[in-house]
């Protein structure tokens, strides 16, 4: 694999070990700062909303003038506000999350033609780098995490810099594959029952069943390692199923999962669902994305990808508020049942707008 493919891998997945971490630090780490459950259900709300918002500004930069600069710059902002969540600012988090950076490196790898295998490749190891990240509570505090993810983010800015962008930029406006991108609001549904659940799995672990996060470090840890081996086997799958089918049958089975979750009566069985659910829910994002890449020209891949992550973000962004607000009052099982609800709803929808792409 010949050297701006290496860097550019591993400067696109590499941030998975923050995504390890922060999947369990991040709710505890403003639980300790202060932070009511309700308060840190808004300021993860608000991070998204902001992140998202920006996000989509810089995709539809990235594909009128080249996506490589506004992913240097929007990673350069996120490394800065990392650094001032390290230094106990709690409104920092707000900018820390990339600001799109995600979708930029996605089009850049998408100039290649083996794109479905280096984006199964990108999966695997991004969660690989998550299960290290994920271990990272057992043997290091919360702040001595939040710097290792500052050096994180300059390693991955480091590796980005010498990569050749193929792509010149388009100065053509006009999105003409609107309607695919419209029937991908199905992504929006989705966001809205993530949101109310997901960014608050740490938090729920503690509240319901009092454990620590070096306690939840091995669970986190071996659900995303699991996830890094299902994510390249799902490409293969889904050249014999179809990519439709292979993403509506495992959500499927994760769904009826999850509405088990809630119900777990110890520790160990709530982990053992939520290991499988999350292999099985996410376990298609290659296949996804592959789809996407698929059905959009190339110039405009950036602001189709920005749009579809706006959709699912801005409800993703109302989620954690309602959480929030549902733990702190000690209910914390609705909000798994609404999640439930809103996730089979999208997957029908799903499979009736894209059933005839299934090849």
């Amino acid at each position: 694999m010949e050297l701006q493919k290496i860097l550019l891998l591993f400067s696109s997945s590499i941030f998975g070990i923050s995504m390890g971490a922060n999947s369990i630090i991040i709710s505890l780490y403003l639980l300790s700062l202060g932070l009511s459950s309700l308060e840190i259900g808004e300021l993860l709300s608000l991070g998204i909303l902001v992140g998202s918002t920006i996000s989509v500004i810089f995709s539809f930069l990235g594909d009128r003038q080249g996506r490589k600069r506004y992913a240097i710059f929007s990673r350069v902002i996120s490394t800065i506000a990392i650094f001032f969540l390290f230094l106990g600012y709690p409104l920092a988090y707000i900018f820390s999350s990339g600001w799109g950076s995600g979708s930029l490196l996605f089009s850049l790898l998408a100039e290649y033609k083996d794109f479905k295998r280096l984006l199964g490749l990108r999966s695997s190891l991004s969660i690989l780098f998550s299960v290290f990240g994920s271990l990272l509570p057992i043997f290091m505090s919360y702040r001595e995490i939040l710097l290792l993810e500052v050096l994180v983010n300059i390693t991955a800015l480091i590796l980005l810099i010498p990569v050749k962008e193929k792509y010149k930029g388009s100065k053509n406006a006009k999105l003409s594959s609107l309607i695919t991108v419209t029937k991908f609001s199905t992504e929006a549904i989705i966001g809205l029952g993530a949101g109310l659940v997901i960014p608050l799995m740490s938090l729920w672990f503690y509240l319901k069943f009092g454990v620590s996060s070096s306690q939840m470090s091995p669970i986190f840890a071996i659900s995303e390692l699991t996830l890094s081996i299902s994510s390249y086997l799902s490409v293969r799958i889904s050249e014999k199923l179809g990519e439709i089918k292979t993403i509506v049958y495992f959500h499927s089975v994760a769904i009826f999962l999850l509405f088990i979750l809630p119900f777990s009566i110890s520790f160990m069985m709530a982990s053992i669902i939520f290991i499988s659910r999350n292999v099985l829910m996410n376990m298609t994002s290659p296949v996804f994305e592959g789809l996407i890449l698929r059905l959009i020209p190339e110039n405009e891949r950036s602001r189709a990808n920005g749009i579809i992550n706006f959709m699912e973000a801005i409800p993703r962004a109302i989620g954690p508020s309602i959480g929030g607000y549902f733990f702190d009052l000690g209910n914390l099982f609705l909000p798994f049942l609404i999640t439930g609800g809103l996730y089979s709803f999208s997957t029908i929808l799903f499979f009736i707008l894209f059933r005839k792409e299934n090849i």
